[in-house]
């Protein structure tokens, strides 16, 4: 964690020259994949950085123009279909061309396109049965990351998950992203859901003691069984049909 404890030393000033002189952007995927302790430390130092920065323009009353261009053409997006959740509004829409881009989500004054995802009778039974257990927030400081919010330069590109936390302060339990998006004759199918190893120990016990345990696979996923994927990240990757067995036991288990 040295490398991390090195950048929060940085002013605010000096963090942006750093990051524009290198012409960092980490990805959807990177941050997916990012070792867990590391993700965690990264978006509570963004959340400071933020609110203290906040303040600074609020005594200076000045405006702060954002780095990242901006766009309008939100407004040319039509609506094909609109669905609510919790305090969540979910529309898929596509462009002026006729071009399908995915769905829109907006929830507490942040709006982002999840790219490519309809919100089929399968993704609006998972994403209720984790709100009713009380994950219902489908976005967290810097997840997606701002490029990806309405109104960015990759707004209409869409960032390509959904993912579901208790707040919007605390990493991500699962997410349902482009690994998980498939077809099967023409249709939209979640072919896994991939859980967050942040959560280590509830994980790790939730594949053992739910009512069926999951054993490891290195081969084809099926029910019953989950892989752990390779990199930094090592999340769990499960069936669908699990589901609801594991999200059943991070509510009960799972201190936030």
């Amino acid at each position: 964690m040295s490398g991390l404890n090195e950048i929060t030393g940085i002013t605010g000033k000096n963090l942006e020259i750093e990051v524009n002189a290198m012409g960092i952007e980490i990805t959807d995927d990177e941050l997916l994949s990012m070792e867990p302790q590391l993700l965690l430390e990264l978006q509570r130092y963004l959340k400071d950085y933020r609110d203290s920065h906040r303040v600074v323009v609020e005594k200076k009353e000045t405006v702060v123009e954002p780095s990242i261009s901006k766009h309008d053409d939100d407004a040319s997006l039509k609506v094909l279909s609109d669905w609510e959740l919790s305090n969540a509004l979910f529309e898929e829409v596509e462009d002026a061309t006729g071009r399908f881009l995915g769905t829109r989500v907006t929830q507490d004054n942040v709006t982002y396109i999840a790219r490519r995802w309809r919100m089929t009778d399968e993704v609006k039974t998972i994403l209720t049965s984790s709100a009713e257990l009380g994950f219902d927030k489908f976005w967290r400081f810097n997840h997606p990351q701002d490029s990806y919010l309405e109104g960015n330069v990759n707004y209409l590109k869409g960032c390509h998950h959904i993912s579901c936390s208790a707040s919007h302060d605390s990493p991500w339990i699962f997410a349902l992203g482009a690994e998980s998006l498939s077809r099967r004759l023409g249709n939209q199918v979640v072919k896994e859901i991939t859980f967050n190893r942040v959560y280590d120990n509830v994980l790790d016990n939730a594949v053992k003691y739910i009512t069926e345990p999951l054993e490891l696979t290195d081969g084809e996923l099926q029910c019953g069984t989950y892989k752990i994927q390779k990199g930094g990240g090592k999340c769990y990757t499960t069936h669908p049909a699990d589901f609801q067995k594991l999200i059943d036991y991070f509510a009960e288990h799972l201190i936030t």
